[in-house]
């Protein structure tokens, strides 16, 4: 019968076996992740400045929307404004609203452009002493 040797005999030690770190395998792994960053760089700006174009399209038609909503209200309070403003509507509100009446034909004064331009003759004021 055979007897199984110790590792004592074989001159064997039980710790793990040292290998060298082969740098060739991350030199290659590394010049492919570079190679495709470089591949999708182009890529990548052309996304960004796509980006930008949509985002400035967005906010050009925002303020397109937002002037012609101006305008629309710019508009509508002319003619609200115009409404208001004619003559008709002021007497209608002046006898409604603050119950006022026509003046009779004897007390109404017409006067005429030429004497709009004139000034009011001013009277003088009255001399006060001076405060002390």
């Amino acid at each position: 019968m055979s007897r199984h040797s110790t590792a004592a005999d074989r001159g064997w030690r039980n710790s793990a076996v040292h290998r060298e770190v082969d740098n060739r395998h991350a030199r290659w792994v590394f010049k492919v992740v570079l190679g495709v960053a470089v591949a999708l760089a182009p890529l990548a700006v052309y996304l960004v400045e796509t980006m930008s174009y949509v985002k400035t399209s967005y906010a050009l038609e925002d303020v397109r929307g937002r002037e012609a909503r101006t305008t629309e209200s710019e508009h509508r309070l002319i003619i609200e404004k115009a409404v208001l403003e004619s003559l008709p509507a002021v007497e209608r509100r002046a006898g409604a609203q603050l119950a006022l009446t026509r003046a009779p034909a004897s007390q109404i004064v017409v006067v005429s452009p030429g004497e709009l331009g004139r000034a009011l003759p001013v009277s003088k004021p009255q001399h006060r002493p001076p405060s002390r």
